[in-house]
């Protein structure tokens, strides 16, 4: 169990290794689109919004009359959510099978052997 328990932590690491950076990307694309830019006549800036659907997200950005939204993309903190809680629910899972068989056989009665 213990180098199962061990790849569990590693896939942990790195799921939210991976969903800290997802979060900052978005933060950033999010900071990005709030930012004053001169696409327009003059500075302009956006209102970024995202909007969720189950492992679909879509981007809007309105602002100075325009309204422009992605196509649905996946949604990868929902998606590295979802991985890491299948995962660590497996492992319990099994973790407590195995714990269960090993203590049904400690219980299970010996007999004893003839005496002659």
């Amino acid at each position: 169990m213990g180098k199962t328990a061990l790849k569990v932590i590693l896939a942990d690491a790195v799921l939210l290794t991976g969903l800290y950076l997802v979060v900052k990307d978005l933060e950033w694309r999010s900071s990005y689109a709030a930012s004053a830019h001169n696409a327009c006549e003059g500075p302009c800036s956006y209102t970024p919004s995202l909007s969720h659907s189950i492992l679909t997200q879509f981007f809007t950005m309105t602002g100075n009359g325009v309204s422009l939204t992605s196509p649905p993309t996946l949604d990868w903190v929902q998606l590295l959510v979802v991985i890491l809680v299948v995962v660590n629910v497996w492992y319990g899972y099994s973790f407590l099978e195995t714990r269960k068989a090993a203590k049904a056989k400690d219980t299970t009665p010996v007999a004893a052997a003839p005496i002659g």
